[in-house]
């Protein structure tokens, strides 16, 4: 026997004793869920990410799914769906090219996908990237979406019809998957020596993707094994789907072709991978749009520690970031409450670091933000779109540390720095610095940013948080100083951030957005990790949520 196999037969003890607890694995209930699972805090109903009829192309389909797609697809994808969007850049792994049309989850031995397939992923989104979830959309738009993206494809294909084969041999169309055989010790033992003699090269002794490194996908672009003790599917983490996957792989990555495995091979390795991680971890994965409650209170609160709190439902919402890694951010809980004038927000989430300076170019700070949309057909959440405004706070760690404590200047990161100065025209000629004359102490006409009204430059701001707009990408400013109306105080403590923002129901000045009881209102929020060197638009965020006002 192989060291490899004599190591891991030994070793995964406590993956055997999870199967052994298994029963002989009851099945999905179609939608990716279990019976089992319990109802989302703050989801009104799960999610349904499967179609409920199928409907064929037609030009009126395909037109909405055009539509939809220049909206909120083509900044990631390319208006031509080539991959190359406005924000493509931003984004890892980087969007599908649409055009090549070599998509990762596949249900077909020709490893092309059924409209079921590009339904799903649509629907649900796709873990491990930066492809958002779209269920809220209705289901129409979503068929739309699948026959504009195929019409996109360079190559158009045809799937052949089903004709189902024996174990360990390949077949035509959809993959049949044949009934689950038990999992008793035999098949545990045989799971574990399948595992170890044809994934552990990639995916490490103990499924943590700690195998092979240096990888890459069809374009060339680096790509690593997936760590599946995480929870982490980009595909559905049904048996199914995990089925189909291992013995199909994922097109046009490393991932290969396994139809050796078809049969009993499969489905024990199946509840091996699926045994590493718990139904709850895997959902922690998943983007789902939920309703933030925002009951009426006597006075909104301004601090994160305010008893008045308690009264507000915590609502866990599920973060992605945008240049995946899998040691994120997992979940944002947020609060809301608000009195007959303001509305306040309340956002928690786990950071070991208090990153509070960027002022070295190694340096990046910790900040969260949240995005309001009042249209009733909300933009793209990525910023919004042509004229469909959206309103951003933005609270920053360092512009808190500012305020808490005596204002940092770069003396603080460099003490023996020198500095040439300008006249400072507000002080007498005796008193004028020659030497180390530092921000405060500088005449601002001499400091650009500052003169010129950027918030982000001026070092005599009372707030560490910032009222911005933006209709795309690339068009974010800050409000005018006399709009800059939200109040924020963030604290870190035993590793987490708690953050209380607050801001009058009606907007201020020009392109404000007020915030009406009755109104439909979408939020977002993103979080910045400094340590993990997030800026900018480097970031972890949800998709759009809704705000719902309770009397």
């Amino acid at each position: 026997m192989p060291e490899s196999i004599d190591r891991l037969s030994v070793r995964p003890w406590f993956v055997s004793v999870i199967l052994a607890l298994l029963p002989t694995c009851g099945r999905d209930d179609g939608r990716g869920v279990r019976d089992s699972d319990v109802a989302f805090r703050g989801v009104e109903s799960p999610p349904s990410v499967r179609p409920t009829q199928s409907q064929a192309a037609t030009p009126e389909l395909v037109d909405l799914g055009r539509r939809t797609f220049v909206r909120h697809c083509a900044p990631c994808h390319g208006e031509d769906g080539g991959g190359e969007g406005a924000v493509a850049w931003l984004l890892y792994p980087r969007p599908r090219d649409l055009v090549a049309a070599r998509y990762r989850l596949v249900s077909t031995w020709d490893r092309v996908p059924t409209d079921e397939d590009l339904f799903v992923t649509i629907s649900r989104g796709m873990p491990g990237s930066a492809m958002p979830s779209w269920s809220h959309l209705p289901e129409e738009t979503r068929w739309g979406l699948v026959h504009y993206v195929k019409s996109l494809a360079k190559r158009p294909w045809t799937i052949p019809p089903t004709v189902a084969s024996p174990p360990g041999q390949q077949g035509e169309g959809i993959l049949v998957v044949p009934p689950e055989p038990p999992m008793d010790e035999v098949a545990r033992g045989r799971a574990t020596e399948i595992f170890a003699k044809s994934c552990a090269p990639c995916h490490g002794s103990t499924g943590k993707g700690d195998g092979q490194q240096k990888q890459e996908d069809d374009k060339g672009f680096p790509t690593r094994p997936r760590d599946l003790t995480r929870g982490i599917f980009k595909g559905l983490p049904d048996a199914e789907a995990v089925y189909r996957r291992i013995v199909i792989g994922l097109p046009g990555s490393p991932m290969p072709t396994s139809s050796y495995l078809h049969g009993d091979d499969a489905w024990i390795l199946t509840r091996w991978v699926l045994a590493l991680t718990s139904e709850e971890q895997r959902e922690k994965n998943e983007m789902r749009r939920f309703v933030v409650r925002v009951p009426l209170t006597e006075e909104a609160p301004s601090h994160p520690d305010d008893g008045r709190w308690r009264e507000a439902p915590p609502v866990n919402l599920h973060l992605m970031p945008l240049w995946w890694r899998d040691d994120r951010p997992e979940l944002l809980t947020v609060r809301a409450l608000r009195d007959a004038r303001q509305i306040a927000f309340l956002l928690q989430w786990s950071d070991e670091t208090h990153d509070d300076t960027s002022m070295r170019p190694q340096d990046f700070r910790d900040a969260c933000a949240i995005e309001l949309s009042a249209d009733p057909d909300p933009p793209f959440f990525g910023m919004g779109e042509e004229l469909k405004l959206v309103n951003i706070w933005m609270w920053k760690s360092e512009r808190q540390s500012d305020l808490d404590a005596p204002f940092r200047d770069l003396e603080a990161v460099y003490p023996n720095i020198g500095i040439d100065s300008y006249p400072n025209l507000t002080r007498a000629p005796y008193e004028q610095p020659l030497r180390h004359a530092l921000t405060l102490e500088s005449d601002r006409e001499f400091v650009t940013a500052w003169a010129a009204g950027n918030i982000v430059a001026d070092p005599t701001r009372k707030t560490p948080v910032e009222n911005l707009v933006a209709q795309g990408q690339g068009t974010l400013r800050a409000r005018p100083a006399a709009d800059q109306t939200v109040e924020a105080v963030g604290v870190h403590t035993t590793g987490t951030y708690r953050v209380a923002l607050r801001r009058s129901l009606r907007g201020s000045g020009n392109d404000a957005i007020d915030l009406k009881p009755r109104d439909t209102i979408s939020v977002a929020f993103a979080v910045w990790n400094g340590a993990a060197g997030d800026r900018d638009g480097k970031k972890s965020v949800t998709i759009w949520q809704e705000l719902r006002f309770e009397d």
